[in-house]
């Protein structure tokens, strides 16, 4: 959500990094119906089935099976005995429809329609599906588990515990402060920010549009061009649906085991890591939620690697342990 309540990470692996990589296991081409047809790449373990499986839930923007941070996290999942459907977020790689016209309820549909596909698999046990998502994807993974009960587990990945609207506001202050502004400068994009917020709820056109032109006159015009320039822009629609968003209600009512990771150091870039944590502790203790396990990686950042392609060690032996003892749990 960096320039404007929007992060998007799409990063591409070049030609020459695939033609170096050895082949990988077994990978199919899938295509399954939800609310709009979607497709994904289901990468499969060595062995024989019938799997566990999870179906991994994109971040923000336009990100498909080609996001390296994707490719890595079910890399690490099929290494470890479960297949994972590595999805194309609607409107991305072969996937029909928009994500910006979509809330986190239309996609957390197609997550679940990504389970109910794996459930009809002969080679996938459909007692033990669960569903894993990256940034953005960590909100809508808890949507996801409470719609669908069947779910077997729920692995959020640097989705903050705060509300859409709060990390716009932590993202733009520590994107302003990166970019070396004063406090005078900080404080005048998180007014554009709030200015955005309230056209987004209100409707109030003209105080946003004043706003964003002062900025782009000073020092901060480099964050201001990446806030919408007209109303009618494509990128409301999505914000629109999404502001007030806020995660912990649907928490609140999963019942299903759950595994949630941060990078210490999202503190100072995407995530109110420490704010989240202790929201979602106090959640799962009014909730009376046991089930779960918080961890936080030391030295690293959104995607908890210590560099390209390499998790944290911590948080993957903390990941594959918890996976391991709750799908030995009976069903």
């Amino acid at each position: 959500m960096k320039r404007l309540l929007v992060a998007v990470l799409l990063l591409l692996p070049t030609a020459n990094a695939l033609a170096d990589a050895p082949a990988p296991p077994r990978e199919e081409d899938v295509a399954y119906s939800g609310e709009v047809k979607l497709a994904a790449a289901l990468l499969l373990p060595d062995g024989r089935g019938p799997w566990p499986a999870a179906v991994l839930a994109q971040g923000s923007g336009n990100s498909d099976r080609t996001n390296l941070w994707a490719r890595g996290m079910a890399e690490l999942l099929r290494e470890h005995g479960l297949a994972v459907l590595l999805t194309d977020k609607r409107g991305s790689g072969k996937s029909a429809g928009d994500w910006r016209t979509a809330g986190f309820d239309e996609l957390a549909g197609d997550v679940v329609a990504g389970v109910r596909y794996l459930r009809g698999r002969k080679d996938i046990d459909a007692t033990r599906i669960g569903v894993v998502g990256l940034s953005q994807g960590g909100w809508i993974v808890p949507v996801a588990a409470a719609r669908d009960s069947g779910i077997a587990f729920v692995v959020d990945v640097s989705g903050a515990g705060v509300s859409f609207a709060e990390q716009s506001f932590v993202e733009m202050a520590n994107t302003a402060t990166k970019a070396g502004l004063s406090r005078e400068g900080v404080d005048e994009v998180l007014r554009l920010n709030a200015l955005a917020v309230r056209f987004l709820v209100a409707g109030a056109w003209a105080p946003y549009q004043a706003a964003r032109e002062h900025a782009l006159q000073g020092p901060a015009k480099e964050i201001a061009a990446g806030f919408p320039a007209t109303p009618d822009a494509a990128i409301w629609t999505f914000l629109r649906k999404v502001a007030t968003f806020d995660p912990l209600p649907y928490w609140l009512t999963v019942r299903q085991p759950a595994f949630i990771a941060y990078g210490e150091d999202d503190e100072q870039d995407n995530v109110p890591v420490r704010e989240s944590v202790h929201r979602l502790e106090f959640v799962f203790a009014r909730a009376g939620k046991t089930n779960y396990r918080i961890v936080v990686a030391p030295k690293v950042g959104h995607t908890l690697w210590i560099e390209q392609g390499v998790f944290e060690p911590h948080f993957q032996a903390a990941l594959v342990e918890w996976l391991r003892d709750t799908l030995a749990q009976p069903r």
